[in-house]
């Protein structure tokens, strides 16, 4: 009897190292993941969604604007200076437009103000050079018109605004959800 007491211990022994050596034995279990935080009912702040609306109906033209201008090298001969001297009258009548645009946004936070401020230091610089550009495109003739086309045009692809809309707390969301910030951003 003893020689069976003992052999069964050992072959129960047996089992349970084997068991453990191949993963066999009981693991803790893991603890159930949090579940993940409710979605926020509250949205957007309303007055940053009206704030995002008039900056964007602001620029929204500026940023498309580039696009439909005449190019340098559209100009050929005397000619094709009045596509240039159109395409500068489009140019100044959205500046003029966006700077109207920006004068009028309230005051709202810090970094918006900033972002605002930023466009509209921009765009006046931009709308001073259009001014003179176009006062001086009749005397200027063809080479005129090429270079102030493509300086317009450089200034308007190159420009990246000082404050980022990205960096302004809630405005990606608040821009979001409103329709004319579609194509800014």
């Amino acid at each position: 009897m003893k020689s069976q007491t003992t052999a069964r211990i050992r072959v129960t022994v047996a089992l349970a190292v084997g068991c453990l050596l191949a993963g066999c034995g009981a693991n803790p279990p893991e603890p159930a993941p949090a579940p993940p935080p409710p979605p926020s009912t509250a949205g957007p702040d309303p007055a940053l969604v009206s704030w995002a609306g008039g900056y964007c109906g602001a620029v929204k033209d500026m940023r498309l604007i580039v696009y439909s201008m005449a190019k340098g090298y559209d100009i050929q001969t005397a000619a094709d200076l009045p596509k240039a001297e159109e395409s500068l009258k489009k140019l100044d009548t959205a500046l003029t437009a966006a700077i109207t645009g920006l004068e009028k946004l309230p005051k709202i936070a810090q970094d918006a103000d900033e972002l605002a401020a930023g466009e509209l230091a921009f765009y006046r610089k931009l709308h001073g050079k259009v001014t003179e550009f176009r006062t001086l495109l009749p005397r200027g003739g063809v080479e005129y018109a090429k270079a102030a086309l493509n300086l317009s045009g450089a200034d308007l692809v190159t420009h990246v605004p000082a404050v980022k809309t990205g960096d302004v707390p809630g405005l990606d969301q608040a821009m979001k959800a409103d329709k004319a910030c579609e194509l800014v951003g």
